[in-house]
């Protein structure tokens, strides 16, 4: 399902999937870039971020660093599920909050 959504003052229409995204929960964990795509850029680099650290851990040769990895790993999948939850929601409500109406005045946002 999806929500049509239109810009007040140009009258552009946008069409936002809602639901479950499998670009998001696949994709997130490289760098982010189906989380920039959707607009949300602070979720975006908190993937970069996260990513990042789990490289550099990856890489460290100590036990410690292994630990550190493996939690982050069990930490990336919670993310992946949780912006396949969610990104699409998020994304609608910043796309709201910017000022876009639903181009359906019937369509309500729970």
């Amino acid at each position: 399902m999806s929500v049509s959504l239109r810009h007040p003052t140009t009258g552009e229409l946008k069409v936002q999937p809602e639901g479950w995204s499998w670009g998001c929960c696949l994709g997130s964990l490289a760098l982010g870039l189906p989380l920039f795509r959707r607009g949300l850029v602070v979720w975006g680099a908190v993937m970069v971020v996260f990513n990042t650290v789990a490289l550099v851990a990856q890489f460290v040769p100590t036990d410690r660093a292994a630990a550190v990895y493996q939690g982050m790993t069990l930490i990336g999948i919670g993310l992946c599920l949780f912006f396949g939850l969610k990104a699409n929601r998020m994304a609608i409500d910043r796309y709201l909050d910017l000022g876009w109406e639903f181009a359906d005045k019937r369509q309500k946002w729970f």
